[in-house]
């Protein structure tokens, strides 16, 4: 690490933790150690964990004390991890109608941090979390990048298009913020074209990051872009992909290009990291310490190996509980034993969850799917769920389930919002249809592309 990294790491991250108040610093500490635990050592502590979860819920929340009492469970009831599947599943629709009825009583709202999810798989789902809870998940994002080589105070690119992210970004101050003290920048992915590939390209030359922290499929663009231009690039220590199914194939182009190991994780909005690999790249470790995750078909567990819907209870968010938690995706528990990494937590496999295509502009650019569902459809007024689908260059169709407030709204809103990412050029049509299902595979599709966008080479 540079002198710059050692002076980051050892006097502006802990200043920085100081100043903010979190509790970062103490739950990276307590997750370094538990990580380490043997595996029947972690599910003590998940059960530990889930018990005060439910009296807790029981106690607090009007509508987690209906639901357990028509379970069957009480204060003090659950023995074993296993009675968890006796509880019923928590359903998108069950938060959007029972959101206030699922919040603590007792917390003051105030005080907690609001967030929502990008509506990928449906409506955005709006929550609530303690600040501590953010802090821990915070301090699990930075335990697991650990795992590639890279440490605090060690420069980071992240390849993104989160809104939040992005416009954190916007102001010279909070850019300049970024790459000196928190040694870190961010490459909007949103809207991609050969020249703003070759500016990622000479920005991470000079920025020289030790990870990448990617959407799987805009890195897998870029990388494509480099083999096709020639010339020199960066080449980081590691990968991390995310936020979309990263295929065995593009994992491949990924890791020859970067000449560096891929590190795939799974998360959500909702709960922060769930899984990640690790060194050895055999299956994802499950964040087991703060989420106890499920693999459930028809509401019962699966054998390891086999495939079912991930049920995700968050153990360290009691003000606003998420108990089996169906999330939306497909995976399986790794069938193999304890990992040569030496870590005590469980692993997973994915089998499917979102994927998205990108979509060409008429002018030849290209747009992430992946930012889509949150810049575009998480905002748009009455709509349930949608894919985007693209035949020809010059026109999409807007398949949409419509909500609660669809009407003159949502259409003012996709006349607005379709030119800002796509052009002036790009023309559209709106289908309202009853459902969009998932594919055979599990997959949720949010847009198709049946265009190249390699032609942009």
């Amino acid at each position: 690490m540079d002198p710059g990294g050692a002076f980051a790491k050892h006097l502006l991250f802990p200043l920085q933790c100081l100043w903010e108040r979190n509790t970062v610093p103490r739950h990276l500490a307590d997750l370094e150690q538990t990580q380490w635990r043997t595996q029947d050592e972690i599910r003590d502590l998940q059960l530990g964990r889930m018990q005060h979860l439910l009296d807790h819920a029981y106690g607090n929340s009007p509508f987690w004390r209906r639901r357990l009492d028509a379970a069957g469970f009480g204060p003090g009831d659950l023995t074993s991890l296993e009675q968890v599947a006796e509880l019923p599943v928590l359903t998108k629709q069950d938060i959007r109608e029972h959101a206030q009825a699922m919040v603590d009583t007792t917390a003051d709202t105030s005080k907690l941090m609001r967030d929502k999810t990008g509506g990928s798989t449906g409506e955005p789902l709006n929550f609530m979390r303690t600040a501590d809870r953010d802090s821990s998940r915070v301090a699990a994002a930075i335990r697991h990048d650990r795992w590639t080589g890279w440490d605090i105070g060690d420069k980071a690119a992240y390849i993104w298009g989160h809104p939040r992210d992005l416009a954190a970004q916007a102001s010279r101050r909070r850019q300049l913020r970024r790459r000196f003290l928190e040694r870190r920048i961010i490459l909007d992915t949103s809207s991609l074209s050969r020249d703003r590939l070759a500016e990622f390209r000479d920005e991470l030359l000079d920025f020289r990051p030790v990870v990448y922290i990617a959407y799987a499929n805009s890195l897998y663009l870029y990388a494509r872009f480099l083999e096709e231009t020639g010339g020199d690039w960066h080449r980081p220590g590691a990968v991390i992909t995310s936020a979309e199914v990263l295929d065995p194939d593009r994992r491949a182009v990924i890791e020859r290009v970067f000449d560096c190991k891929v590190f795939d994780r799974y998360g959500s909005r909702e709960t922060g990291v769930i899984a990640s690999e690790c060194e050895a790249h055999d299956g994802m470790h499950l964040c087991a310490e703060h989420l106890y995750v499920e693999f459930a078909r028809d509401g019962r567990p699966v054998a390891p190996g086999e495939q079912g819907r991930l049920l995700v209870t968050d153990l360290s968010n009691p003000v606003m509980p998420f108990i089996r938690y169906e999330i939306g995706d497909v995976g399986a528990p790794h069938a193999g034993g304890a990992c040569t990494c030496g870590r005590g937590l469980p692993r997973m496999e994915m089998a499917a969850g979102r994927v998205t295509d990108f979509l060409l502009t008429p002018a030849g650019s290209i747009v992430s799917g992946a930012a889509l569902t949150i810049y575009l459809i998480a905002n748009a007024p009455g709509v349930a769920q949608a894919q985007l689908v693209q035949e020809v260059r010059e026109r999409i169709l807007i398949r949409v389930v419509a909500g609660e407030g669809y009407g003159d709204a949502t259409h003012a809103f996709f006349a607005q919002q379709i030119p800002r990412f796509f052009g002036p050029d790009m023309k559209y049509d709106v289908e309202e249809v009853a459902g969009i299902p998932s594919e055979a595979s599990g997959k949720h599709r949010f847009s198709i592309c049946k265009l190249d966008p390699t032609e942009l080479f």
